[in-house]
């Protein structure tokens, strides 16, 4: 299984590209943006499934990338992280492929969990200059892979 990190836009251009490989996509999307289309699966792509997830980018309440005032509600919870649980273990051994807006935080703060989770090793995000991790994505989705089920 590999885990790869996406911009919106990536995924977008993914989802119109031919892939000989499934995968399964997890969709993080800002809930108080619109967004104009939204990843979808075809035989072409080969995306088995997509988990649509809504959170804002933010680790604490306070303050998201967008200079917005969020609550606890507006971040990662841990249905949310139970959710991306549940799909990988529906798709076990499938790549996976993680997306928000830039690719920058929340995505690489839920692959990074994943790595962690699966193989123990999660410093091709934490090593790379081009993430910075959303830590309270990290710990939730983390906590919840680690737990026996």
């Amino acid at each position: 299984m590999s885990v790869i990190v996406m911009s919106r836009d990536a995924a977008m251009r993914y989802c119109n590209e031919y892939h000989n490989k499934p995968a399964i996509m997890i969709s993080i999307s800002d809930p108080y943006i619109t967004y104009p289309r939204d990843p979808f699966c075809s035989k072409r792509n080969n995306l088995v499934t997509i988990l649509p997830l809504f959170f804002t980018d933010a680790d604490k309440p306070g303050k998201d990338v967008y200079d917005r005032k969020v609550t606890e509600n507006d971040l990662i919870t841990d249905a949310d992280a139970q959710q991306i649980k549940r799909l990988l273990n529906l798709h076990p051994d499938t790549d996976v492929i993680v997306h928000c807006d830039a690719g920058i935080s929340r995505s690489s703060g839920v692959a990074a969990a994943i790595l962690k989770a699966s193989t123990g090793d999660d410093s091709q995000i934490f090593n790379s200059p081009k993430y910075r991790p959303n830590m309270r994505c990290y710990r939730m989705v983390l906590n919840e892979l680690m737990q026996e089920d």
